[in-house]
């Protein structure tokens, strides 16, 4: 069973799209583990990153895969292989050349091993995305032999991938509370997590991992909830599959005719009466590529702002910024004390709501959320972390606006 193929590429494609250069996310483990374990293992610092990671992934499930399935947790009996996808050294199990692991890791489950590319894969992740990234995929690999143990490893390939995703996020909780024998973390760096994952969403037109939706949501399935229920995880049918998902032009995704429709009804249904917001370039207070004047209520856009998210992300990322200006609009018309969490679960209703949304429009939600904290502004309270509007998204996407105004 393999899983995160061609990542490397999809990595350069969604990293060379962003136009502000970012500073490479500090590590946040301490890499101690000698790899000497490791095969073909050059006992550099990225092996040794892995090496630490997998050691404490299998200390997490010696305690974890009792608990959940009564059980002995037995260590992967087949090994750890890095290669060198770049040399010509000996191939791991369920590859017949080191080239074809290339911007890979995956769980062979013939041989209960798990090989990655210490050249093209972990590198590359670490320099964009932090040591949590490679912490994620080597548990989510992991993951796949939880299943294997556990006799759940048949089924629907989507429904195994977020199941290990949900894996993988119970092990990050473990982790993030301090419990790991040698990783550390933070809270910051869980949005790098959900960055690492929503990197390996299916392209558009093929199925075999899950939209990024789908991955964010089972990993932090399995971050609140912990193992037991990843087993009930199982892949949104949200969006329409489709075979080619063109970029609307702008002008047309700044007609907010439709946004408002569906906020009116939101605010009908709720017991209030709708005012439809007027449209400006801008009003006292309201900055960002997005905002919101309570006074006369009027929804702002920068079209220059919005034109660079249209171009990095995708038209849908244009929307969903503008439907979460309607939120805020919603629940100040209801008179309701918004949160930030509210505004985003609103947004998620709205997404949810549209006819014929594909996976690639999903996935542009998905993005500009964890990315954007001008989907959650205006709100009381503290900013949301990445993490946090997409629980919120989440609320709303699977809620509809009844569950996101109480």
């Amino acid at each position: 069973m393999r899983a995160f193929g061609l990542v490397a590429m999809t990595i350069w494609l969604i990293v060379s799209a962003c136009t502000t250069p970012v500073e490479p996310p500090p590590n946040v483990s301490e890499p101690t583990v000698d790899p000497a374990f490791v095969h073909g293992t050059d006992r550099g610092e990225t092996d040794r990153l892995a090496a630490t990671v997998v050691t404490d992934v299998q200390r997490y499930w010696a305690h974890a895969y009792p608990d959940t399935f009564g059980s002995p947790w037995r260590d992967l009996d087949g090994g750890f292989f890095s290669v060198d996808t770049g040399g010509t050294g000996t191939a791991p199990p369920c590859a017949s050349e080191p080239r074809e692991v290339e911007g890979n890791a995956y769980y062979c489950q013939s041989v209960d091993a798990i090989a990655w590319d210490r050249a093209a894969l972990l590198p590359v992740l670490r320099e964009h995305y932090g040591d949590t990234a490679v912490a994620v995929v080597l548990a989510h690999e992991i993951g796949h032999a939880v299943q294997q143990r556990a006799g759940l490893a048949e089924g629907e390939p989507l429904r195994l991938e977020s199941m290990a995703d949900c894996y993988a996020g119970s092990f990050l909780r473990w982790v993030s509370d301090g419990r790991a024998p040698h990783l550390r973390t933070d809270p910051d760096r869980l949005d790098d997590a959900l960055r690492a994952i929503t990197v390996f969403r299916d392209p558009i037109g093929t199925s075999g991992h899950g939209t990024a939706f789908d991955r964010v949501t089972a990993f932090q399935h399995g971050f609140t909830g912990g193992p037991r229920g990843c087993t009930q995880v199982t892949e949104s049918d949200v969006a329409e599959p489709v075979d080619d998902d063109p970029n609307a032009p702008l002008e047309s995704v700044l007609d907010t005719a439709p946004i408002a429709e569906h906020f009116g009804t939101a605010v009908a249904d709720l017991g209030g009466r709708w005012v439809p917001p007027a449209r400006a370039t801008g009003c006292p207070g309201a900055g960002g590529p997005v905002g919101f004047c309570p006074s006369p209520p009027t929804v702002t856009a920068d079209p220059a702002a919005l034109r660079r998210t249209h171009d990095d992300i995708g038209d849908q990322a244009v929307t969903t910024l503008l439907a979460s200006r309607y939120a805020l609009a919603t629940l100040t018309e209801l008179g309701h004390r918004a949160s930030g969490a509210d505004i985003v679960c609103l947004t998620g209703a709205y997404t949810a709501a549209q006819p014929r949304l594909s996976p690639g429009d999903l996935d542009e939600a998905v993005q500009v959320v964890l990315e954007s904290d001008a989907v959650s502004r205006g709100g009381d309270g503290p900013p949301l972390s990445g993490f946090d509007r997409i629980a919120a998204f989440d609320d709303g996407v699977r809620s509809g606006w009844g569950g996101c105004v109480k």
